[in-house]
């Protein structure tokens, strides 16, 4: 992943979760995350990125999900978060993309599609877009936005 000049973002101060089985990925997100001012949790499997949020152990505003990894698909980890919070934005990462397999995720729940290898600033800014919508109080279908863990009563901004 090449990395950009940091400068404030939308991504300051936000919790972002990031599932990928590559350590070497990870670490590349999270460098780059941290840098622009982001709460970062890693998970190499999705199994424990989804009990992190089920269980509400960790207060999460974006997930960052790879496509392929080893038991449990990104697909499915997609599909899994999005019927526990269908307003957490989710964004996919593939290096094995295809307009189908784009259709596919985004049917499924993910808000962005980025093909690797990635450039930091691509990211950035698809994280950006999406805390922009939200930061409005809609996401695409004009509803108010929850994230993960909080529920109608409790909308405190996590600024």
């Amino acid at each position: 992943m090449r990395t950009t000049n940091n400068m404030a973002t939308d991504i300051h101060k936000k919790s972002i979760l990031v599932v990928d089985d590559d350590e070497r990925m990870l670490r590349a997100l999270d460098r780059v995350l941290t840098g622009e001012g982001a709460s970062v949790t890693c998970s190499s499997w999705a199994g424990s990125a989804i009990g992190l949020l089920t269980e509400k152990r960790v207060p999460i505003d974006l997930v960052i999900v790879d496509l392929r990894m080893p038991f449990i698909s990104g697909l499915t980890t997609v599909h899994a978060i999005h019927n526990y919070y269908p307003n957490l934005p989710i964004i996919v990462l593939t290096a094995y993309g295809s307009p189908a397999v784009k259709a596919e995720c985004l049917r499924e729940g993910a808000v962005a599609f980025l093909e690797k290898p990635l450039d930091s600033r691509v990211l950035i800014e698809a994280i950006e877009r999406v805390f922009d919508l939200r930061e409005n109080g809609t996401n695409k279908g004009g509803r108010t936005e929850k994230t993960a863990g909080e529920t109608d009563g409790n909308h405190d901004k996590r600024n």
